[in-house]
């Protein structure tokens, strides 16, 4: 069960994920750039637990760099039947004794769930369980916190119940922390630490793209309807004819909404002038930020938005909605221009402002970078992580 590779000098901290660092997404790039700083200078060693059901016993490995272990961790919830209950607790039975010797093992100081899911029930009831109980810290980062708005009302008390006994909650946002306090009441007061950004590793992995001498707007999100990809085709349909050099770059993982956004631009006429790159590596991520000259974020909803911190990064002017955490990340007016959601004539005005001004464009985005350098850093981000752990009243 111990692999002789792993040999930690320091206390080890444990990310827990549903699935693995591969997989593209914010959540994985925060969870990675974490424990990257961890292993730089961090008080802890990073371990990441990835709950992969075809793991029945333990199986060791690396990912990106990261000591990994994929182990089964069946759900649980009160609300199982006899049957499942029954089957759950004989799997406990093997499962819990096997993790605690390990926490011990590697001198585990705390277990920080990322996006939680019904299997975090059975990480708490184990954690609880340790002789003193080892910390549980729940990082919430959206649309995990957003799903929970499907459950019933018996299901919100138990998620109610876990929050409640955990270490600590984290909301990566001021607008996720609101949105967790009314879903769960005044008791739930979650910890927020914001999002980070190593910016030169990012501006490295771009290399020296070539710019094509067409004026760039790019936006990158999850082709999703959240995202408002639509409005922002729309808005960029409306100023097109007035900017004949101007190009639309859309990128983002696949989603339920790419293959209706293509045929929104066919219709529109737009197929020449709107490029779909879906699922690209973060490093070709990175290259598209390099050629582009002004960045969009339309989203109908955004907890946070690490996508700002990366345009910042190459001091790309932002024009992106004033919805949920943006308005914590950029100002209007200072760092970006913040347009309603939803709202594809604000959009275009916004495009029209920013194209007919670049150097004034372009001064928003140089203050953008020095604002990303000051204030949002993986640094920043781990040392908050590692107070919570340290708190002497918390501990006790």
């Amino acid at each position: 069960m111990f692999p002789p590779s792993f040999r930690p000098q320091r206390p080890v901290y444990m990310f827990v994920l549903p699935w693995s660092l591969e997989h593209g997404g914010g959540v994985n790039q925060v969870v990675l750039n974490l424990a990257r700083e961890m292993q730089r200078d961090g008080a802890f060693e990073p371990l990441l637990l990835v709950m992969d059901w075809n793991a029945a016993r333990p199986q060791w490995g690396e990912s990106m760099g990261i000591p990994m272990l994929r182990w089964r961790v069946r759900p649980y919830m009160n609300l199982l039947g006899w049957r499942q209950a029954l089957a759950f607790r004989l799997w406990e039975a093997r499962f819990r004794p096997a993790f605690l010797r390990l926490c011990r093992r590697y001198r585990v100081a705390a277990v920080n769930v990322h996006y939680p899911i019904s299997s975090t029930f059975t990480l708490e009831r184990a954690c609880a369980a340790a002789q003193p109980p080892l910390p549980l810290l729940l990082s919430f980062h959206g649309t995990d916190a957003s799903s929970l708005l499907r459950c019933s009302a018996a299901e919100l008390a138990q998620w109610r119940t876990l929050l409640e006994r955990a270490r600590s909650v984290v909301a990566c946002s001021r607008a996720l922390c609101s949105e967790l306090v009314a879903l769960f009441g005044e008791t739930v007061r979650p910890a927020i630490i914001h999002n980070g950004l190593d910016s030169d590793a990012f501006r490295a992995l771009a290399g020296a793209p070539v710019r094509r001498g067409e004026r760039l707007i790019l936006s990158v999100g999850k082709f999703t309807g959240i995202k408002g990809q639509d409005v922002l085709i729309d808005a960029f349909a409306a100023i097109a004819a007035d900017y004949p050099d101007a190009r639309l770059q859309l990128a983002g993982a696949s989603g339920e909404a790419l293959e209706p956004l293509r045929q929104h631009t066919a219709r529109l006429g737009l197929d020449g002038r709107v490029q779909f790159l879906p699922d690209l590596p973060h490093s070709e991520v990175a290259a598209c930020f390099a050629r582009a000259e002004l960045f969009v974020l339309p989203s109908r909803r955004e907890t946070f938005g690490i996508v700002l911190l990366e345009a910042g990064a190459f001091s790309l002017p932002v024009l992106a909605s004033r919805v949920g955490g943006i308005p914590e990340v950029v100002g209007d007016g200072d760092t970006a221009r913040l347009v309603p959601p939803d709202d594809a004539a604000a959009l275009a005005e916004g495009l029209r402002t920013l194209l007919d001004a670049p150097d004034a464009a372009r001064a928003m985005g140089a203050r953008l970078q020095r604002h990303v350098q000051a204030n949002f850093s993986w640094r920043r981000g781990c040392a908050a992580y590692a107070a919570l752990v340290a708190e002497p009243a918390l501990a006790a």
